[in-house]
């Protein structure tokens, strides 16, 4: 359970931190690339992010979904990462001009018109921000880039360390 907006952001500009090693990885020439025709494009792909964290937050703070055109701004690298930055900091912006209180407010889940504690889609958030990465590190593995490290500590190193024991 989230409990307060300052810690949930702090933790949310980590996981954004290691997907941004990802975008970094990536080749500006190849942000176009789709692995199959109606695959989205690394660019579309980080755009889609960048809305996905500003619907989150607006249905946390105002209660209503909004998702904004993303897949305009994706024609070109420079620009989707630019869309990213700025509706990611448009998102957390909403979410820091909140009290701790809103997180506990019931917010109408669209699929099943169910309420729910907003903290909860803030957690959806976090899965977002997650999947994306891992659709980037596959794109990154299918054009033969070698992928940033996300792990501090390897299970290949733990093992070797038990073994040493």
């Amino acid at each position: 359970m989230i409990t307060d907006i300052e810690s949930f952001i702090k933790y949310f500009h980590g996981q954004r931190r290691r997907t941004q090693w990802m975008i970094d990885a990536l080749p500006e020439e190849k942000s176009g690339w789709r692995p199959w025709p109606g695959e989205p494009s690394s660019a579309e792909l980080i755009c889609r992010l960048g809305a996905t964290h500003l619907m989150y937050a607006t249905v946390v703070v105002h209660d209503y979904w909004a998702v904004d055109d993303y897949p305009e701004a994706a024609v070109s690298w420079h620009a989707a990462q630019a869309y990213l930055r700025a509706k990611t900091e448009g998102a957390l912006d909403l979410l820091r001009a909140q009290p701790d209180t809103v997180l506990n407010a019931k917010r109408t889940k669209l699929d099943a018109n169910i309420p729910m504690s907003a903290w909860r889609f803030l957690m959806m958030m976090l899965d977002a921000e997650i999947h994306h990465r891992a659709q980037l590190s596959t794109y990154l593995m299918l054009l033969d880039v070698r992928r940033p490290r996300m792990d501090a500590l390897s299970i290949e190193a733990v093992q070797a360390s038990l073994k040493a024991k």
